[in-house]
């Protein structure tokens, strides 16, 4: 019942000498955590670049959002634009602070996360999947020379995680929801 960016994800599982499943070699944790501190420098202002990447290529997304209205200057400025990019970026630096124990530490809140977007009317979760693609082009600026194929490798395992865990979290919600239904009509779904 898994989704394509969450079979992704676990392509990239490891198998470490104390039975743990692993999702990161040691090199690859080592990269991500030296290549975030350049990126955690401006963080809103990233987070608002990867905004602005996906609006620009997917305008669907924009229109979920209350700013969906504001072009340019007006929506950089736009606090509830500002407030999300920022929360967006403290998800992705939550990510790699916890990087030795993601399906423990994280897991359940990008779950959760994911679980609040069937509330959104007209979100589709293959939205998630521009998050990958955007981050990794603002990364790419961002990081200019270095970002060599194994930094994108890298950040792609994080982002491939997090948006597997919330495509899931969103797959397990509209279940729960459809499920609700079936109980509230008198029905029952066998899963």
């Amino acid at each position: 019942m898994g989704c394509s960016a969450s079979a992704q994800t676990h392509a990239h599982k490891k198998i470490s000498t104390n039975g743990q499943t692993e999702i990161f070699t040691e090199r690859q944790r080592r990269i991500v955590r030296k290549t975030w501190r350049a990126l955690a420098n401006d963080m809103t202002g990233n987070g608002k670049k990867v905004f602005m990447w996906i609006f620009d290529n997917n305008p669907k997304v924009k229109q979920l959002f209350p700013c969906r209205d504001k072009e340019g200057d007006e929506l950089l400025k736009d606090l509830d634009f500002k407030g999300h990019a920022s929360r967006f970026m403290q998800s992705v630096g939550a990510a790699v602070d916890n990087l030795d124990s993601l399906e423990t530490s994280l897991a359940p809140l990008l779950l959760n996360l994911g679980k609040t977007h069937i509330h959104f009317q007209g979100f589709k979760p293959d939205y998630f999947d521009s998050f990958t693609t955007a981050m990794l082009h603002v990364w790419e600026q961002e990081l200019q020379d270095r970002f060599t194929p194994e930094v994108e490798e890298s950040w792609k395992t994080v982002f491939e995680f997090m948006m597997g865990k919330m495509k899931d979290g969103y797959t397990i919600a509209k279940e729960e929801e459809m499920n609700a239904k079936n109980l509230a009509n008198g029905t029952s779904l066998t899963t």
